[in-house]
């Protein structure tokens, strides 16, 4: 067994605004003192023995604390048991929105998360300048601890923490069970069982940031599809932008008619309903789609205060929601005056929010959507033995000849790293599974610092361009 190599992690940078043309600032990251309060089992020391390290380049200002430890330490679990499970694999399934906002904590905390908008392949030579200016983009983010915080609340062999909302059911039982499972076993990838999606991972930022930058597409109107969406970053990214456009006429105008339909996926249900949907929320409060709610629920000023009172109403304004800033850390109390806002800022920008959980092999993308305009996935090609399911996905998800609906030419996006590491993927292997399958595969953004990284654009039916 090899010995671990400990691998420097740079400071986390933030920059002074969410879309800014300045090198970020360096910000401590504020909620380091809350890890010893809950005191959270370290899988990281008692597993050190089952980590392969190696030293990825890393621009400073691009990484926070949470990416930098994933992107350094890429976890191969070879102490783990190395049967299959496919037999095991969860099925296809959507979950309600109404069912996960019923299972969110009453509060989350978050931190910003920067991510880099990427210049086109003519432009990326000059990452390195430290001259070059670069914009940059800056979501708020669930905290990865927060998250395994409310699933230790939810344990049902342990005492929930006061405010805790207990869990009644078996399947609730049963799935909390899994999730921590996974979120204490030894490896970020466990085939089968658990796929990575709690954590951010390096290559979600770059298609985030490719959407922002060089790509620039419109997305209102789309039907779009996130595969194996972890995060939810791109996701974030373009519910971002559509919030923060004006909302479609109510009458009088076409565009009235116009639906965008937003739908993720990601293997675990858990995964979804503790880190992908909590960032779709905090996305749309930090945007200006949420500005009525927030002028409407400020804190009444100490000179007006009354006694207190058991209304619901004055409830609502007890709570201290906070500045609407993604680069200040802070927590978002989820409420249900905030669900009910969410869901009317979705309706009256004609957004369709839909979740789904499960494997890739039993998605039906035509029980979702007749086809999608664009399709987006991020590391999720680092392991041979499920490309097969993901392009069959993705071949579905594009429809008859890759033609999205009316004149929408399909776009699909892959965005991955050239080699992954003890796990058999890779861009190679990709490729040469797309031309296999009647497609070809156009390289659109590529960086060879450090461990090389790709965006690739998918084109089924004698696409152009190859890699």
């Amino acid at each position: 067994m090899l010995e671990p190599r400990v691998v420097h992690i740079p400071s986390v940078h933030v920059p002074p605004s969410s879309h800014s043309r300045s090198r970020p600032k360096q910000l401590e990251h504020p909620h380091n003192r809350w890890l010893c309060k809950i005191s959270l089992p370290s899988n990281r020391s008692s597993h050190r023995d089952f980590m392969f390290k190696f030293d990825f380049a890393l621009d400073d200002a691009d990484v926070d604390p949470e990416l930098a430890t994933e992107l350094a330490s890429v976890q191969l679990g070879d102490a783990l048991p190395q049967e299959k499970h496919e037999e095991h694999e969860e099925p296809f399934r959507e979950i309600p929105i109404a069912e996960l906002l019923g299972r969110l904590p009453d509060v989350i905390s978050y931190s910003p998360l920067v991510v880099p908008v990427l210049a086109d392949m003519g432009t990326q030579n000059m990452i390195e300048n430290e001259e070059k200016e670069q914009n940059y983009v800056t979501l708020a983010r669930r905290d990865l601890f927060d998250a395994r915080f409310q699933l230790i609340a939810q344990d049902p062999g342990s005492d929930p923490p006061t405010g805790a909302k207990p869990t009644n059911t078996d399947t609730d039982t049963d799935s909390t069970a899994r999730a921590l499972a996974f979120v204490e076993a030894p490896s970020d990838l466990v085939s089968g069982v658990y796929e990575g999606g709690l954590k951010t991972w390096e290559c979600a930022l770059d298609l985030a940031g490719y959407l922002a930058g060089a790509a620039n597409r419109e997305m209102r109107g789309k039907r779009v599809l996130e595969v194996g969406c972890g995060t939810a970053v791109p996701t974030m990214y373009i519910l971002r932008e559509l919030f923060s456009a004006p909302p479609p006429p109510l009458h009088g105008s076409s565009q009235a008619q116009t639906v965008t339909e937003l739908h993720i996926q990601d293997y675990n249900a858990s995964v979804l309903e503790l880190v992908s949907f909590p960032n779709l929320i905090l996305t749309w409060y930090m945007s200006p789609a949420a500005a009525s709610f927030r002028a409407a629920h400020k804190p009444a000023p100490a000179a007006n205060s009354t006694p207190a009172s058991t209304s619901d109403h004055e409830h609502e304004h007890e709570h201290d929601y906070p500045t609407p800033d993604p680069s200040v850390p802070s927590a978002l109390p989820l409420t249900p005056a905030l669900h009910t806002a969410f869901l009317a800022s979705l309706a009256a920008h004609h957004i369709v929010l839909r979740i789904f959980a499960g494997s890739w092999g039993s998605f039906d993308p035509t029980l979702a959507a007749s086809r999608y305009d664009v399709v987006l996935t991020s590391e999720t090609i680092y392991r041979k033995e499920s490309m097969g399911a993901l392009l069959g996905l993705m071949r579905g998800a594009a429809g008859v000849g890759g033609v999205g609906r009316g004149d929408h030419v399909h776009v699909c996006l892959v965005a991955a790293k050239v080699l992954y590491f003890g796990v058999g993927g890779g861009v190679e292997e990709f490729v040469a599974r797309v031309r296999g399958a009647g497609g070809e595969v156009e390289r659109v953004w590529e960086v060879g610092v450090g461990v090389g990284r790709r965006i690739m654009r998918v084109h089924w039916g004698g696409g152009r361009g190859v890699v």
